[in-house]
């Protein structure tokens, strides 16, 4: 993983690279883990953060990492939900101190760890940054990993050592995105929106509404050169890895009547191609 530096600004992340003209780098978009939940399927969580690991991707979590809904002063407080051995006084220092143990293995992949609803909501109710303590104790780690808002821009810069030749990648997240649960539409019908606002973003990444989809967004462009071409802004969804509409028959989930998800994640392959520009695919790594 060629990485040279990491930097912050406000709400941009920028990520430098030393590239060649082979060069390739998968990033996995994770999100809605809820990893403390019952429900959690940390199996395939695991299965996928071990691929990761393999082809030396760089991992980005997009917020709700933690499901932590069952703090004292929280509304939506539920013990049946919580895995037994974190019930516990010192609750929160428990499940912060137990994720990152499950992730120090893959503690080198992660560059950003953003804020969903649920870690939100603690800092709203206890005053504690759950995400910012993970962060403290994977660092400790020899991590790199920043801590990223609610929303945010992760910018990639490539440099290439045989031609000094500089690219720019942009992704634009944010944990809701808009779009709610939307049972008909899943929330595609807000890339109409986003792609209105967010033009010079090269990728598009929603989560929160546990829907899992990739939305292609073909675009006429004009370079500064004033030559006419086409490129794709790739709209996508992570569904996470909570499966409560199969698990739980009481509840939340259970009184709305919601169909059930797809659980996993989402692949980016960036790849230098020819005339110096710069390849981008995207696929689903979803399941059941």
């Amino acid at each position: 993983m060629p990485i040279t530096k990491i930097e912050q600004q406000g709400s941009i992340t920028s990520v430098y690279c030393s590239v060649s003209a082979s060069w390739s780098q998968k990033i996995y978009l994770f999100s809605d883990v809820h990893l403390d939940s019952v429900y959690c399927n940390r199996e395939l969580y695991l299965k996928h953060l071990q691929k990761a690991k393999k082809e030396s991707a760089w991992i980005l979590d997009g917020g709700d990492l933690f499901d932590a809904m069952q703090g004292r002063f929280d509304p939506r407080r539920n013990m049946d939900e919580l895995r037994p051995e974190y019930r516990r006084a010192d609750y929160y220092d428990f499940v912060v101190e137990d994720v990152a143990n499950i992730l120090k293995p893959y503690a080198d992949n992660f560059l950003v760890m953003a804020q969903g609803n649920h870690e939100s909501a603690v800092t709203r109710h206890a005053s504690i940054s759950l995400t910012d303590r993970l962060v403290y104790q994977l660092r400790h780690d020899d991590s790199s990993v920043v801590v990223g808002g609610f929303k945010g821009w992760i910018r990639i810069v490539g440099k290439s050592k045989e031609n000094h030749h500089e690219f720019t990648f942009l992704l634009r997240y944010s944990h809701s995105g808009g779009g709610s649960n939307a049972p008909v539409t899943r929330g595609v019908i807000d890339t109409n929106r986003q792609a209105v606002y967010l033009p010079d973003a090269q990728v598009v990444w929603n989560g929160h509404n546990h829907q899992g989809w990739i939305m292609p967004i073909s675009r006429e462009r004009v370079s500064v050169r004033g030559v006419l071409y086409q490129d794709i802004a790739w709209f996508v969804r992570t569904p996470g890895y909570k499966c409560e509409y199969i698990m739980a028959n009481r509840g939340y989930e259970a009184e709305k009547a919601r169909g059930p998800n797809p659980l996993g994640c989402i692949v980016i392959t960036l790849k230098s191609i020819k005339d110096d520009r710069l390849g981008i695919s995207v696929e689903p790594l979803f399941d059941v």
